[in-house]
């Protein structure tokens, strides 16, 4: 994938009720949303979406809404669902306007309920550690997602809408508060009030659980084994030079995880270094992904309504192969890696962190373990509408080698691991243990 075609890093830039700055007048929202639907019709790559969800049918109703939004923060939202709609995780409205409120609580799905899993030491009276969240302000919290919060959620699964529904989840204004009822590790009900008053985690310093949140690092396993955790790839740079720094070791353990749970996303260049030192030289990187973008042609159209093989020129939805230049190492043997690689995903693995994973996985150069990863893979297109508002429209679709669409399952890994509550506290780690063993299971034979 080229710099052109490089994933953008998801980034929750939406909320719920918070006051907008931006000041656009009834004209200018009505093209906004003509520029966003054109840009949908005509560049969208997921055009199979276009059965369940018909962009012009969808024009049309947001047509009037659009012209009686009430405030800024109305139309942005009405922007934010108009995408969402297309249930793509690149596919998004954008309001820079927005300052985003969080509530001082991390929160974890562990399979279909949402525990507590860190919380500032003031709070681990009134709210224990592992306490799971029953109810928002009066509705089960299934309930209270679907109304409040789904609707301006991107996501192409399931399993991606509820983990990206957390950026959104018990967010909004300086002192929002909410009412939430809660049920203690030990099977008691409670009642307890969350008001938001952090923009971002690192806001509070005396968080119960001290996790490490620098950009990569390496550290040194039992075994002979060399861990390096890459927690996002917006920066190519340090990524590339933590691993220069520890390349000797590389080359030389007995087994090597790499580790991109809860890795967002960047660039791919943040992984181009990083897989020439595996690949062998003859291998074409490009082709552990299959790439296609929508085409247009007028003059075949009008034969499509009477050719089958020419129906979607006819319809507008017709896709073609993208081609890309080859990609291959020019690394010298001797500084490869050959020893077994490991790579750790899970559910929050989103963007330029998956075509990693789908490219080591197809190209059969690392045995993939951990949970589905997130079905955000594709390339966006960027259009700044002014105003501080700017959309993103998946142009360019990523697809397995033999066709098959990786944005409805995530990518799946070689090895499946149950995620548990003890993994979200950090008390244990079932996925790093499974690598582990998997290695000294190489090791041995």
């Amino acid at each position: 994938m080229k710099k052109c075609l490089f994933a953008i890093a998801l980034v929750g830039l939406f909320a719920i009720q918070v006051p907008a700055k931006a000041q656009t007048t009834t004209n200018e929202r009505i093209y906004i949303l003509s520029s966003v639907w054109k840009d949908v019709c005509k560049n969208f790559a997921f055009p199979e979406r276009f059965k369940e969800v018909d962009p012009d049918s969808l024009y049309k109703e947001y047509i009037p809404k659009v012209l009686h939004a009430e405030s800024e923060q109305h139309f942005s939202n009405l922007m934010a669902e108009f995408l969402s709609s297309f249930q793509d995780g690149h596919t998004k409205f954008n309001d820079n306007n927005i300052k985003r409120y969080k509530v001082p609580v991390v929160f974890s799905w562990v399979k279909d309920q949402l525990f507590v899993t860190n919380i500032p030491t003031a709070l681990k009276q009134e709210i224990p550690l592992g306490s799971q969240i029953v109810e928002v302000e009066g509705e089960p919290l299934m309930d209270y997602l679907q109304k409040q919060v789904y609707p301006i959620v991107p996501a192409s699964n399931e399993n991606w809408r509820k983990r990206k529904a957390l950026d959104f989840f018990l967010t909004g204004d300086k002192d929002t508060r909410y009412n939430c009822s809660i049920k203690t590790p030990n099977g008691e009900m409670k009642e307890v009030s969350l008001t938001t008053g952090i923009i971002g985690y690192e806001d509070i310093s005396d968080w119960l659980i001290q996790r490490d949140n620098r950009i990569c690092y390496v550290k040194n396993l039992p075994g002979d084994i060399l861990y390096m955790k890459l927690t996002t790839f917006a920066k190519p740079q340090s990524v590339k030079e933590e691993f220069e720094k520890y390349l000797s070791q590389f080359i030389s353990s007995k087994g090597v995880i790499f580790d991109i749970r809860g890795n967002r996303g960047g660039t791919d260049e943040s992984w181009h270094n990083l897989i020439q030192y595996i690949a062998d030289s003859d291998v074409n990187i490009q082709d552990g992904l299959m790439l296609t973008g929508r085409v247009s042609n007028t003059a075949i159209e009008l034969y499509g309504k009477n050719v089958p093989q020419l129906a979607d020129y006819y319809n507008g939805v017709a896709m073609q192969p993208i081609q890309l230049d080859p990609f291959k190492s020019k690394i010298p043997d001797s500084l490869r890696i050959k020893s077994p690689i490991i790579l750790l995903v899970d559910g929050f693995t989103a963007s330029a962190a998956e075509d990693f994973a789908v490219t080591m996985k197809n190209l059969k150069l690392a045995t993939i373990v951990g949970t589905s990863t997130a079905g955000v893979v594709s390339s966006p297109k960027v259009n700044d509408h002014g105003h501080g508002y700017w959309s993103q429209v998946s142009f360019c679709r990523f697809s397995n080698p033999d066709g098959s669409d990786i944005i409805y399952t995530g990518v799946l890994p070689d090895t499946n691991i149950e995620y548990t509550l003890n993994d979200a506290l950090g008390k244990t780690d079932t996925a790093l243990d499974t690598a582990i063993n998997i290695i000294h299971i190489h090791q041995a034979k």
